[in-house]
């Protein structure tokens, strides 16, 4: 899969789960609203895609890929791109 982070904004307020928002350049279009979610208890991230409330009860993805495989990539392109930006705001500090 072709792709590009294009951006990795760092959320800094609110103390809430979401700690990051991303968007893909695909080939062709941007597709904004990834977020990096921390797990409160074991402080792991993980991506969520971007998506929209249904009914008022739940979250549906506005976007799926085809295979598991691909999802998987854009997780950790995100991911990698989170890390390098938090490492380097430590770096940034001394």
């Amino acid at each position: 899969m072709n792709m590009k982070i294009i951006e990795v904004t760092i959320v800094k307020a609110g103390g809430g789960k979401v700690v990051a928002r991303a968007d893909v350049h695909f080939e062709g279009f941007l597709l904004k609203g990834f977020k990096v979610i921390q797990d409160p208890e074991t402080h792991k991230e993980y991506v969520t895609p971007p998506s929209y409330l249904a009914g008022g009860r739940f979250w549906r993805p506005l976007f799926k890929t085809d295979n598991e495989a691909d999802w998987e990539e854009i997780q950790k392109e995100i991911l990698n791109k989170f890390n390098t930006q938090q490492i380097q705001e430590v770096i940034n500090e001394d």
